[in-house]
């Protein structure tokens, strides 16, 4: 049975194409998918950023205040040096 498996890895792997072969499918594949793909017009492009800043300093604001509340929490215990 090992045998078998053996003869059978051996044919797919001359079968398979080489590498520059594969990069060239694979290049190929990737332009083929980024045709398909529906891009934002500006306005969505715009909408989308301020989503993601907006997002980005309301979680730095809430770290800042974590950070002042623990670090007053620790004064308050004498634990801060």
């Amino acid at each position: 049975m090992a045998g078998s498996s053996t003869v059978a890895t051996e044919a797919n792997q001359e079968r398979r194409p080489n590498f520059f072969k594969r990069i060239g499918y694979y290049f190929r594949d990737s332009w083929g998918e980024l045709k398909r793909v529906r891009w934002p017009n500006r306005k969505e492009l715009l909408s989308y950023t301020s989503v993601v800043l907006g997002t980005c300093v309301f979680m730095i604001l809430l770290i800042f205040a974590f950070d002042l509340g623990v670090s007053y929490l620790l004064r308050l215990l004498g634990l801060d040096k």
